[in-house]
């Protein structure tokens, strides 16, 4: 019988033991609610999704786009007025004429600029309607309009490509259906909108009203307006507006929204607006920052921040080079190398290389960066200057402005047209780059800035051996 009761005890503790487990476990089941949990994680999952996959097609959206907003941005801040000391100004479809050769401090918003020629510019918009381009005959004197689209892709008028007669042009959009005036040429360009960037030879100092005079000859008529129209007649000063500068936040992405809405598609990139719209990018509805759920918004933030640091990062790398000068063949053609696109946007544009080549140096011979602190010398061996049908420089910039240096010589680049340049005995020619002066005199001297500086060398017109490589040019090396 003892027995027999610590075995119902057993039993009886054994039972209450499994009970307390489990109403435990029922417990723990209730407050866990596993449907809740995994809610909860979903949408945890969710947040994580949309947020990275936003950075993902952000980045490729920013540098995509680059060219697309940078030049709707620019076309706002120069045909509207956004400040009261602001250098250019024009109306879209006119044009502004820039006063003189460009220097340190007249070169408004361009990159790099030149100091060879005239530069006379204008936005253009044929969304109404085309738009006619008269130019002079300029006697076989050298000059171009690159007509631009907002992909940063160029065509020419010019020398090169149309003669020097004068000549009417209209640019117009591949759907356009209509009859021009007899006499003018179509010009067809991808995009309704766009910039036309002019420049015209100048020989010297002795040769600018000459040159201004041509420039000053070209017109600009829409086919609709009865009056060819410049700079010179605008006389309405409109109310000032906001500058665009849209690189660092979301309004990139507005900008970008509404040219994709309303840009034809292009072969090849369905794909890519497909992924685009899955961020509001180019759909039917505007991209509206402010209704972005927060992971969206939080990975497009994170696209602008990234795509900003990759286009900066490109804009200072360096490609395979040739004696130390870095070439590119494929300015103003890009095909799908978005990155390259953006690149050359962000440093300043550029014309086909058929056009002008740009052979550009920020190293010396030993693989140093290029610094005021040494001196240099380039030597042109005999019979071999840059090959060109046109002419040549060479320039500094500051290194990480790429503006022109200021020059108590007033000599900003140097080339075929610099008056008093000494040849060797041999036929040579010898440049030198240094802050002072050299001891052999200024005629062949280049000023240079104190920091780190960056040369770029111009071929107008360039020779097939100077576009097939065939022509080399010379190493940059330091003296002291």
């Amino acid at each position: 019988m003892i027995i027999k009761i610590q075995k119902a005890k057993h039993k009886t503790w054994k039972f209450y033991t499994l009970g307390l487990l489990l109403v435990g476990v029922l417990s723990v089941w209730v407050w866990f609610d596993p449907a809740r949990f995994l809610v909860g994680q979903q949408q945890k999952n969710d947040a994580l999704i949309a947020e990275q996959m936003a950075h993902h097609v952000g980045v490729v959206a920013y540098l995509y786009g680059y060219p697309v907003v940078d030049m709707l941005s620019q076309m706002h801040n120069e045909t509207q007025r956004v400040s009261k000391d602001q250098f250019v100004y024009a109306p879209v479809n006119r044009f502004f004429i820039y006063p003189g050769l460009v220097t340190p401090s007249s070169g408004g918003n361009l990159r790099s600029p030149n100091a060879d020629t005239l530069y006379f510019s204008a936005w253009f918009d044929i969304t109404n309607g085309p738009l006619i381009i008269a130019t002079p005959d300029t006697a076989g004197r050298y000059f171009t309009i690159a007509v631009t689209n907002l992909y940063s892709e160029v065509i020419h008028i010019g020398r090169r490509t149309t003669g020097t007669e004068a000549r009417q042009f209209a640019l117009i959009t591949p759907d356009w259906q209509g009859e021009l005036p007899e006499g003018v040429e179509k010009l067809v360009v991808e995009t309704s909108k766009g910039w036309l960037l002019g420049r015209m030879y100048v020989a010297g100092e002795h040769d600018l009203a000459a040159a201004d005079a041509l420039v000053r000859e070209m017109q600009l008529t829409a086919l609709n307006e009865p009056v060819a129209m410049n700079t010179s007649d605008v006389l309405v000063v409109p109310t000032e507006l906001t500058r665009l500068e849209p690189y660092s936040d979301l309004s990139y992405f507005e900008i970008l929204d509404s040219a994709l809405r309303s840009l034809p598609p292009r072969a090849g990139e369905e794909a890519l607006m497909a992924m685009f719209r899955q961020v509001g990018i180019g759909g039917e509805a505007p991209f509206s920052a402010s209704g972005l759920d927060d992971a969206t918004r939080r990975g497009l933030e994170r696209a602008i921040e990234d795509g900003k640091a990759l286009v900066d990062a490109s804009t200072k790398r360096t490609i395979s080079d040739i004696n130390g000068w870095m070439i590119s063949d494929s300015i103003g053609r890009y095909g799908f190398n978005y990155l390259h696109r953006a690149s050359v946007a962000a440093g300043g544009y550029g014309n086909l290389p058929e056009e002008s080549l740009y052979p550009a140096a920020v190293f010396d011979q030993q693989g140093q960066l290029l610094s005021g602190e040494h001196k240099y010398r380039i030597t042109f061996a005999p019979n071999a200057l840059p090959p060109v049908n046109g002419f040549w420089s060479i320039t500094a910039y500051d290194l990480w402005h790429r503006q022109l240096i200021p020059s108590n010589l007033g000599r900003f680049n140097i080339g075929d047209r610099t008056p008093g340049l000494n040849y060797n005995d041999d036929g040579s020619l010898t440049l030198y780059l240094q802050v002072q002066p050299p001891i052999q005199g200024t005629q062949n001297w280049l000023p240079l800035p104190e920091g780190h500086f960056l040369l770029v060398m111009r071929l107008y017109e360039p020779m097939p051996e100077a576009l097939s490589f065939a022509w080399q040019p010379p190493s940059i090396v330091k003296i002291e």
